[in-house]
């Protein structure tokens, strides 16, 4: 823990808390831009959400060397980067069977400088979101330990009642050998409260006790790396040299989750096995904390 204390000692002791601390987000894959793509002391933890049992359903399988025919997913629409209209028309001809074939309806679709949207509704409400695994850990060289791991995430859902569509293996310069999963879900006015298939990835081991009545876990995938369903996971951690003054911080913090609507969840004092001293600052102790985005 040394390195990371060290690395964070500006703010450990940095008087109050501010909004920035709670720019935290749990999914470590950030979608692809247009030039990527060019150029190649426990808290009793907040209840989880019920999960129904639900119908196996046939998704979509197979693989994927073409980037613009893997759609990114937002609102009630899939969106993908292709460098002309040509390139979008066959992304189209590929999703609109797709979403046929789950009762999904497809609608307008507009192609407008490298970006095109497909967009689609749904009788039962529902909208796609999905999951890229690039970040678990696995052999990437191994495709039978990939082929496991995808049913290991795809099963969860389908027993949730988040109906997978498609899951593609992913074949690409940009990538290691991967694969990712879209799925049917609920919206939400605020997409960090969707019920969704996500990853927390931390720089400290994941207490994932505290957090197993607070969404469904899926895959412990390493010590920092969690796959669950639910909603938006946040993390936080805050050092002190004294007990009191650990105490301190974490009520600071939950005032502040509260001020900004956001869902306190749990959280775990720690004290050190051997203080940290930077300068004149000496730490004893510290809290990691969950909430909701």
């Amino acid at each position: 823990m040394k390195k990371i204390v060290i690395a964070t000692a500006v703010s450990l002791f940095s008087a109050g808390v501010y909004a920035g601390d709670l720019n935290l987000h749990s999914n470590g894959f950030n979608y692809l831009t247009a030039t990527q793509i060019k150029n190649g002391k426990i808290e009793l933890p907040v209840p989880a959400a019920e999960v129904k049992a639900g119908v196996k359903c046939a998704h979509i399988s197979g693989e994927i060397t073409k980037l613009h025919l893997l759609p990114q997913t937002a609102k009630s629409l899939l969106f993908t980067y292709a460098d002309t209209e040509t390139l979008f028309n066959e992304f189209v001809a590929m999703w609109e069977p797709i979403l046929e074939k789950f009762a999904l309806k497809p609608a307008a679709t507009e192609y407008k400088n490298g970006i095109g949207t497909l967009n689609y509704g749904s009788a039962d409400g529902l909208v796609i979101r999905d999951f890229m695994a690039g970040d678990l850990r696995y052999n990437a060289l191994n495709a039978a330990e990939i082929t496991k791991l995808q049913h290991e995430l795809l099963e969860p859902l389908e027993k949730a009642g988040m109906t997978p569509i498609a899951s593609f293996t992913i074949k690409h310069s940009y990538f290691r050998p991967t694969f990712n999963i879209y799925y049917l879900t609920r919206p939400e006015a605020n997409p960090d409260h969707e019920i969704q298939l996500r990853q927390l990835m931390t720089d400290y081991e994941i207490d994932f006790d505290l957090l197993a009545n607070s969404v469904q876990i899926v895959k412990k995938d390493a010590a920092f790396s969690l796959v669950y369903i639910g909603k938006e996971l946040g993390f936080k951690t805050k050092w002190s040299a004294t007990e009191d003054g650990i105490k301190t911080k974490l009520e600071d913090y939950k005032k502040l989750l509260k001020e900004n609507s956001k869902e306190f969840i749990a959280s775990k004092i720690i004290k050190l096995e051997k203080p940290e001293v930077i300068g004149d600052i000496t730490i004893n102790y510290g809290v990691k904390m969950y909430f909701f985005q």
